[in-house]
């Protein structure tokens, strides 16, 4: 398929990469500042563009790859479904729930196919709570928890991304960059059940920037399912990618992951016959696998994917309730002032 990109980051550099390695062609690029637009332009040998608008009318692609800062993205997904061109949207989404729902809102009035590159999604190790599910061994999900725990906000610093720590543009730090993947996982096994965020903890504590660096949120459905989201920036840069992990209680078992000494992923299974662990290499899956997903889809002609745009402005929602209530407290936010988020 011929695909464009809008915006060179947060990840748009590199799901051009994935989808030029899945076969597909990028027939142009977009980026607002001239420095990126230009790399993007010598990276992929086609022409570049400063606007969403211009890029798309000039390219006409099958498919479009949908990435930038937060505050810039509502505003690239209005420009696919204006002309209804399908597209994959990077995270974070947007800064804020409002600012992404009239533009999801359109993409569902006029029928564009959307599709999220969250890559919990493409993971054996979603696929082994799933399969758990469906036979009946895991019982019912009690308590959900995740940490993806990254290195420091300054290694955006030297980057195109360097806006991920003015809160005007990205409204926050950890919380609003790195909640997504957990929110999303937790969202996917409680389905459309409605979920109340029942406590929330920015800190920045560990840098003293206007951008969080440590959040925890706590998620409740009204039957009872837990969900406990951890995300960070307070990881050693240089050691690994950083510090992530998965726990998944059931009535009948529990699916914990985490590291070996290699750096491996192991996922181990406990019931009340035993444990058992399964191994996978760190970068199985995935990103890759999510996006190819989503492509196939729009090859074949289907209408809908799920995860999709609607389900953006849903993980949004919850990231802003959690930051309202960590905000709300002094003991809950802080202890150094932090950046306020731009109004929408």
């Amino acid at each position: 398929m011929r695909t464009a990109l809008l915006s060179y980051s947060h990840h748009g550099r590199g799901m051009a990469g994935t989808t030029r390695d899945l076969g597909h062609e990028i027939v142009a690029v977009m980026d607002a500042e001239q420095g990126p637009r230009q790399q993007l332009a010598d990276e992929f040998n086609c022409p570049a563009y400063s606007t969403a608008g211009e890029c798309l009318d000039a390219s006409r692609p099958d498919a479009v790859l949908v990435a930038g800062k937060h505050t810039e993205m509502p505003a690239h997904v209005r420009a696919c479904a204006e002309r209804g061109l399908p597209f994959l949207l990077d995270k974070p989404f947007a800064d804020c729930a409002d600012r992404l729902r009239p533009a999801a809102e359109l993409c569902k009035e006029r029928g564009v196919f959307s599709a999220l590159t969250l890559p919990n999604r493409g993971t054996e190790l979603v696929d082994t709570v799933q399969r758990m599910i469906d036979d009946g061994s895991f019982g019912d999900l009690v308590l959900y928890n995740s940490r993806l725990n990254n290195g420091p906000p300054s290694r955006y610093d030297p980057t195109p991304s360097a806006w991920h720590n003015d809160a005007t543009i990205s409204g926050g730090g950890c919380w609003a960059t790195e909640s997504a993947h957990g929110i999303d996982t937790y969202l996917q096994f409680v389905g459309d059940k409605p979920v109340t965020a029942v406590g929330g903890v920015i800190s920045n504590s560990m840098y003293a920037r206007e951008v969080e660096d440590v959040a925890v949120g706590v998620l409740r459905t009204d039957d009872g399912v837990t969900g406990i989201v951890e995300s960070g920036y307070s990881y050693p840069s240089g050691a690994r990618a950083g510090d992530h992990s998965f726990r998944f209680i059931g009535t009948k078992a529990t699916v914990l992951q985490r590291y070996d000494q290699q750096g491996n992923r192991v996922t181990e299974v406990h019931t009340t016959e035993g444990v058992t662990f399964h191994e996978e290499s760190p970068h199985t899956r995935g990103m890759k696998e999510i996006m190819r997903r989503a492509l196939v889809a729009i090859e074949e002609g289907r209408s809908s994917f799920s995860p999709d745009v609607g389900h953006a402005v849903r993980i949004l929602e919850i990231q802003d309730a959690v930051y309202a209530l960590a905000r709300a407290n002094p003991m809950t936010n802080g202890p150094h002032p932090l950046g306020a988020p731009g109004a929408v």
